[in-house]
Parts: C-alpha cells; structure tokens; sequence
C-alpha cells in the first residue's frame, strides 16, 4: 500500500515536476487523511490533462506541433466532420472526468489549473458545437501553411527530421484544400474574400517555402525531384481552391461573421473569466475612447498648439517625423532597437532581463493578408528549446520607390520602431513569454488568455514611456494615439458582435474618427471580425494591470518593489486576471507584506 502511494505522490507532479532533492519518503508517514486525498485529486487532474494532450496529438496534430506536441508533425489535421465528432465526443468525456474530481482537497495553485483546465475543455466544446468552423471558415483550410512554415522556421528538434515531417504536411495540403468543396457552404464574404486573397498570394509567394528545405535536398537529387514534384502539386491544390472559391463560394456567400451576444458574452465569462456583461464592457470601451481620444487632443496641443487647433491631432499625426531606416537595414535597426531597450530596462531594473532568444524575420508574403505588420509568435509551449519571433512584413523590393517609400514612413519611422519594441519585445510580449515560463505548470504553458498577453503588451509600452525609453515626445505620441485606436477597436468589437452595429458603420467608424482609407478601415472591421473579444482585450488587461500595481502601492506602501510586482504578476503564468489577482493577494498574505 504505501509504494502505491509514493507512486501517486511522484504522479502528482505531472503539472509541476518535483525537484529531484526533494524527498516524499520524509514526510510520508506524517501526511493527514486531506492531505492523502488532496494528492490523489491532484494525480487526477494530471491524468486528465495528459489525456487531453493525448487528445489534441490524436485529432489535431496542426494544434499539437503548436503546443510543442511533435509525436504527430507529419500529420495534418483532417477538416472532416467525422473527424471532429470524435473529437468532440472525447472532450466531453474529459470534461465528465475532470469533474469527478474533489477540487475542494487540491492545493491552492492546483485549483487554479483546476479551473483552467475546465474552461479551456467547455471551450473547446462550444466552440466544436457552434463555431461552424469547417463550414464558415474558408481560410481554415489554408492555415497548413502556417504550420508547415512555423515546423521548419522554428529552431528545434534535428533539421532532417523537421523538413520531412514538413514536407510530408505539404503533400497532404491539397488533399485538404479538396476536403474544403466538400464542407463549405455560406460563408461570410468578407471571410471568403479573404480567403481568395490568401490563397492567390499563396500561390505568387509559394516559393517563400523553397530555402526552408534547400538544406534537407542539397545533397540528395531524390529529395529535390520529390519536393519539387510536391510544390506542383501544392501549386495545382491552390489554383483548384482559388477557383472554387471564385466559382461556387463567393457568389453565394452570405453567412453572418458576427458572433453574437450569447457568444460574445459566453467568452467574456468562460474564456476570459470575467463577470463582466457585453453591455457593461461596452460601455467601459466608450468612456475609454473618449478618456483617448481627449489625451490625443490635448498631447496634439502641446507638441504644436497653432496646427492642432488649426487641423486637430490628426494635423499633428501628420507631422510626425518620417526618416526610417532603408529597407535593407529594417531588420537590423529592430535588433539594435531592441538590444538598446534590454539595456535600458536592465539598468532601471524594473523587470527581469529575457534570457530567451528572439529571432527577428521577415513576416512571409502569404501571411501578410491576414497578420498585423509586426507580428510576435511564442516559442512552442512545452518544448524544452524557447526561441520567441518576431515577424516583420516589410515592403516588398519589387514595390515602386514611391510606394515603398510611403509604407517605410509611416510603420518604420523611428518612433514608431521604439513602440514596436516597447511593445513586443522589451517590456512587452517576449519578456512576458520568457518571464511566464518560470511557472512549472504545463497546463499554463498551453494556456490563451489574451487578456494577459494584450494587456500586457499594452502595459508595456506605457512602463517604456514611464521609465524614459522613449528618446522623442513623439513616441509618446504615438502610444496615446494607439491607445485611443485600441479604445475604438474594442467599441467596434463589442457593437459589431453583439449585431448593435453593422458592417460598414464599423468601416465608417474607422474612416470617421481615424481618418482611414475605406481599404484600411475594411481591413479593421475585417479582423475584429474573426476574433471576437481579441480587441477588448488590449484595454481592459491593461486597465487591470494598473488597478493590481495601484493596490499594491497602497497596500504595501515603503515595501512596494516595481520590479517584483512584474515578476510576479508575469510569472503565474497564461491564467484569467481574475486568478492572477486571487493568487497573488493568497502568495501576499502567505509573506505577510500587507499592509491592510
């Protein structure tokens, strides 16, 4: 009986690994009867989340690769309805098992993850039972070359076995793109034409992928004729698609890309843990705009009175400086960009320093359409190698001079470069996922939580302007004008999906107050579209964040440490802010460093 129990003990730490000094046969003997049924539950959890692991490998090897799940990477996701019926069906029993579990015995942080785990399965499943993704979601289809471009790009495992399994992904692709005629039908058309838009830059940009594999079939003329008869295929997959797209998919698409109020509401509740209805974010997203939009106007007037009140902040936008670093230098200028802000932040010791690698690449052209410019990706969630990148989508060489000219001064001016940084890399989404990883649990390494990840970003690049990174007013500019562009993003978010606003009102909304483009402004409306929630996120992680670092303030008073308040926060890792806030007054009090 007791090496049963020592076995179970030893389970126990599946979500958090024991050190190998530690020693249970010390304190066996002593343990009471909760603590014995306190380390069984937890056994039990961890069995129910290797199990959903084993799930996800098993259904979704795309999803898996991504997690760092690599006993599937030659596989592609089937988008089949039989194929997502089974998985449905055993994240509902997961679900079933996992409640069988006595949360109420579990250590405290366990009970976090308890929780955690239950909202990540209920979902999954509403998603599985309402999204309609394989029906309405005509770019699901091409997200394969996402997944075979992330396997190979990514520094990990052995390169030869990489590019196979990558390759092997590439040959089943248009066998998946033919799985799509069978399973669309009514899409969104905003969706749809986006989707044509992918797959014909797919097919002009393919040869994006061909250096990803020159080192897997230099020496080898076998592995060259086979890839290159594998790139036709692909090429011939995605002109089939682009056609069937154009033919059968766009004219009768008419499907609705708004979420809805349940849905919208079942998110702000079960993903992001809120007790907050759609209504009443609404109406923190409006006075937040107005808040912006006000420190726009008056930040406008104190860089140039006369022209603000001649031409309004936008006046002033205008006049932002536009020297930028020439285009083949971009990237170059971010890293040293970025290796200014780690010793900045380092010598202010306000967070920890990232001992992460960060690769800094061009963003590839297919994924352009659907990524913002300046796109950061974690490393794979359970590998043992973390390297972070950051995509950048400079202007194509082939642009005219005067085209590439104008989008170099507008997204990589020298202000607007500090932001990026601030935002992405120091102190925002890089030092995050490094900082995050210290937390031993595997369950929220695998964790989504944008409230936390957004929320942070944004945070961030207020901590750079409050720590003095910024080298010119006019990056402080620029952080008030996103902010106020954020604020706006999350009006739209709440207005369109809860069917409170349209389509082009949305697009007007953007051209209005923002002075867009009708293509920028469509550009807008179109991704708050796919992602519901994502633009609230940004304000009100942020806003939480400051309420957290203002209570500690006041709480611990001569005691309050700014760089342990980050730490902290950071390293609980992907869980709701709610849990974040609960964890930390329980580690606080568990100190004894409140003060009230």
């Amino acid at each position: 009986m007791k090496r049963i129990f020592i076995g179970l003990c030893f389970a126990a730490y599946t979500l958090y690994p024991i050190p190998s000094t530690l020693s249970v046969f010390a304190y066996e003997d002593t343990l009471t009867t909760e603590e014995v049924q306190g380390t069984l539950e937890n056994t039990r959890l961890s069995e129910v989340f290797e199990q959903y692991l084993a799930t996800i490998q098993m259904y979704d090897p795309e999803r898996a690769t991504r997690l760092g799940l690599h006993g599937s990477d030659s596989l592609l996701t089937p988008r089949s309805q039989e194929r997502a019926n089974k998985q449905l069906d055993a994240v509902k029993k997961l679900r079933v098992k996992l409640r069988e579990i006595k949360k109420e015995s579990m250590y405290p942080s366990l009970q976090v993850d308890y929780d955690l785990l239950d909202q990540m399965l209920e979902v999954d499943v509403y998603e599985m039972e309402n999204l309609g993704i394989l029906n309405k979601r005509p770019q699901y289809y091409l997200e394969p070359l996402f997944s075979v471009y992330q396997l190979l790009s990514k520094e990990g495992e052995d390169y030869n076995v990489r590019a196979a399994n990558a390759m092997s992904r590439l040959k089943e692709l248009p066998w998946i793109l033919e799985q799509a005629e069978r399973n669309l039908a009514h899409p969104p058309a905003i969706w749809a034409e986006l989707a044509l838009k992918q797959t014909e830059d797919a097919l002009n940009y393919i040869s994006d992928f061909i250096p990803l594999f020159r080192g897997y079939t230099r020496y080898d003329p076998v592995l060259k004729t086979q890839m290159d008869e594998t790139f036709d295929k692909v090429k011939a997959g995605l002109a089939r698609y682009r056609d069937f797209l154009k033919a059968d998919i766009i004219p009768n698409a008419d499907g609705e890309f708004t979420a809805g109020a349940y849905t919208y509401g079942f998110y702000l509740e079960r993903w992001h843990g809120l007790d907050l209805t759609p209504g009443s974010v609404y109406k923190r997203a409006k006075q937040t705009f107005k808040e912006a939009m006000k420190d726009l106007q008056k930040e406008a007037l104190n860089i140039d009175p006369l022209l603000s009140r001649e031409k309004g902040w936008k006046g002033v936008l205008d006049k932002l400086p536009k020297e930028h670093p020439p285009l083949s230098d971009a990237l170059k200028v971010f890293q040293d960009e970025a290796d200014r802000a780690y010793q900045h932040f380092d010598e202010y010791k306000v967070v920890e320093f990232p001992k992460q690698r960060l690769l800094m690449m061009k963003m590839p052209s297919f994924m352009a359409a659907i990524l913002p410019y300046a796109h950061f990706i974690e490393p794979f969630a359970l590998d043992n190698l973390k390297v972070s990148e950051l995509y950048i989508s400079l202007p194509s060489e082939k642009m005219p001079a005067a085209a590439q000219e104008k989008a170099l001064a507008s997204l990589f001016n020298y202000a607007q470069i500090e932001l990026l940084t601030a935002y992405a890399v120091m102190p925002g989404m890089h030092l995050r996922s490094y900082a995050a990883g210290f937390n031993r649990s595997r369950l929220r390494k695998i964790s989504n939580q944008p409230l936390v990840t957004n929320g942070w970003a944004a945070y961030a690049e207020l901590l750079a302007e409050e720590m003095g990174y910024y080298s010119s007013y006019w990056s402080r500019f620029l952080r008030i004008y996103v902010r106020a562009l954020r604020a706006a993003r999350a009006c739209v978010d709440v207005e369109l999906h809860t069917k409170k606003m349209t389509y082009d009102e949305a697009v007007g909304f953007f051209m209005e107050n923002f002075y867009f483009s009708e293509a920028q402004a469509k550009t807008e409306a179109l991704r708050i579209s796919l992602a519901p929630t994502e633009s609230v996120s940004f304000i009100l992680g942020m806003d939480r964040i400051l309420e957290m670092r203002k209570y500690y303030q006041r709480t611990e008073e001569k005691y309050f440490d700014l760089r342990k308040f980050h730490a902290s926060f950071l390293k609980m890792g992907k869980i709701p802010m709610a849990a974040i806030e609960s964890e930390l007054k329980r580690q606080n009090k568990e100190t004894g460093k409140m003060v009230k």
